[in-house]
């Protein structure tokens, strides 16, 4: 079977701009799991011991679901307390939710990875806990936490296409709906997979250029 470049093109100009959808989710749930995973990474790192368990119990709960249940469940439970969302800003709550408690973790353990001693150094020195960690654990701990954060984020990127179940017009999404109108599979596969290496390509080019300049 041939490739047929002709449909290849003429299918392309709509995934384009599902691709387009794509990056706007994939930046604002980013942005928000920015906000939110030093938050609670330092909820359980400095937190008073009932905040750091209700932090704790919360990302053991998000990181136990899938998150097609997430994307779900604020789609579908949220409007029943008064919370109604539009299907693309579920998509960046929910995505921004997953990613903040994985990178969450990620950015505590590279503090405590450090180990007690700088902390007890600090502590001794008069350092309130808070700002040990803030100014003297945290800066070191970047260069350990970008690469697994580079990962999170082409996960999260990637986890974008589930919310094609909540009918968000994104690549996944408008590639099926492609396929079930044209029949015309390979092309689109192609078209698909390009387009998501591109987005997923250019966070990873960005986060070498961000590591090479703290090694620096």
């Amino acid at each position: 079977m041939s490739f047929d470049w002709a449909a290849f093109f003429e299918y392309l100009p709509r995934l384009i701009k599902a691709a387009g959808v794509t990056l706007q989710v994939s930046l604002l749930s980013l942005g928000l799991t920015c906000l939110l995973a030093p938050l609670l990474a330092m909820g359980r790192l400095l937190g008073p011991p009932p905040l750091r368990a209700t932090v704790q119990a919360f990302i053991e709960v998000i990181r136990g679901l899938p998150p097609l249940v997430v994307i779900a469940f604020c789609y579908f439970a949220l409007p029943k307390i008064g919370v109604v969302l539009s299907g693309f800003w579920c998509g960046v709550l929910a995505l921004g939710v997953v990613g903040a408690v994985y990178a969450a973790e990620i950015i505590r353990s590279a503090i405590e990875s450090l180990g007690k001693g700088q902390l007890e150094a600090a502590l001794a020195l008069g350092f309130a806990r808070w700002r040990a960690v803030l100014d003297i654990l945290l800066p070191q701990a970047l260069r350990r936490i970008l690469p697994p954060l580079t990962n999170e984020f082409a996960n999260l990127i990637k986890a974008s296409s589930l919310l094609s179940v909540i009918s968000v017009h994104e690549i996944s999404q408008v590639g099926q709906s492609l396929i079930f109108e044209t029949f015309v599979v390979i092309e689109i596969l192609v078209q698909m997979a390009v387009l998501y290496l591109i987005i997923i390509g250019g966070v990873s080019f960005l986060s070498r250029r961000l590591e090479k300049g703290l090694a620096e």
